[in-house]
């Protein structure tokens, strides 16, 4: 064990930790660096957030939004407080944070019972309505205009640089894949995300990237829900298409079945139920595209390709859904 997690633990007052070991199979597709710590028969998550991040924003929400959400009795992996009442640890430039270590496992598309969907649904309502009551606002989403900008540097030409493009260690076909399905629905996604740039939405503390592998089970029961460093002012609708659309890959009807389970803990109106569909068809078109921008031109390194190859794999299922 490093000096350095001796501090960081130091700030929780854990001064001999039982155990602490390096989790690769956590490491997601963020950067961060997660360690398995064991103290006093209890089991926590200690993480290494990737540098510069969590913005001051970020950190704003996870510490005003998640520990009351969990006193109101959500389920969710909130960062513990160190000794003098913080959330997160600044040490050596980086940001740390320390949260109980979750029982259970992620639910998938293949595996998902019915009983699993309808928690998981109930449990976003819940959220959603919970975190409104702490923070709310009323304004443009920027997760639509994010959407909007990007599909305009691709039409404009950054969609012809990909092609061009080699990505070591991705799997063959992948990204002509994307490429090709973007060039058949790039015009129609573009205009339709115009006629909602404007809008003045409802906006609450959107998770952003919550999905299946984030929310826990242990049987049918959700026993926790994980990673919120996507959280930001946004529509609730980000948030349902996000986790629906990561369930789907095997049946969209997981669709209709998920908003009549997230509408029995939170009202959401027709036209609510049409943004989610833009949201979901604005992933299913883009996200394959955002990863050859991160792996090609940014170059950006993933430790573990074979993830990243399945990641993708299951977002190409959606294309022809």
């Amino acid at each position: 064990m490093s000096n350095l997690i001796i501090r960081v633990l130091q700030e929780y007052d854990i001064r001999q930790p039982d155990s602490v070991i390096p989790f690769h199979e956590g490491q997601g597709f963020s950067g961060s660096d997660i360690w398995k710590v064991t103290y006093n028969s209890r089991f926590y998550c200690l993480k290494r957030w990737p540098d510069g991040k969590p913005s001051d924003q970020t950190r704003t929400l996870i510490q005003s939004v998640i520990p009351e959400v969990e006193q109101q009795g959500l389920p969710v992996a909130a960062p513990v407080e160190t000794r003098d009442g913080r959330r997160f640890v600044r040490i050596e430039k980086r940001w740390w944070d320390l949260s109980p270590w979750l029982p259970g496992t992620p639910g998938n598309a293949s595996t998902l019972t019915e009983a699993q969907l309808q928690q998981a649904m109930q449990w976003l309502a819940r959220y959603h309505r919970l975190a409104a009551g702490i923070v709310s606002d009323v304004g443009q989403s920027p997760a639509i205009s994010y959407r909007h900008h990007f599909s305009r540097q691709l039409f404009d030409g950054s969609l012809n640089l990909l092609t061009e493009r080699k990505y070591p260690g991705l799997d063959p076909g992948i990204a002509d894949l994307f490429v090709s399905q973007a060039n058949r629905r790039l015009p129609w996604l573009i205009n339709v995300l115009a006629s909602f740039a404007d809008s003045e939405l409802d906006l609450l503390p959107a998770l952003s990237d919550v999905w299946s592998d984030h929310i826990f089970f242990q049987g049918e029961e959700i026993s926790g829900v994980i990673d919120f460093g996507a959280i930001k002012l946004d529509s609730a609708c980000l948030d349902i298409a996000r986790l629906l659309g990561s369930y789907a890959t095997v049946d969209t009807s997981v669709f209709t079945r998920g908003i009549k389970y997230y509408r029995t803990e939170r009202s959401l109106e027709q036209q609510d139920v049409a943004l989610v569909e833009l949201f979901d068809q604005a992933h299913v078109v883009l996200a394959g595209l955002q990863w050859l921008v991160w792996l090609g031109p940014e170059q950006r390194v993933f430790k573990q390709m074979e993830k990243v190859n399945q990641h993708l794999k299951s977002l190409a299922q959606r294309i022809d859904c």
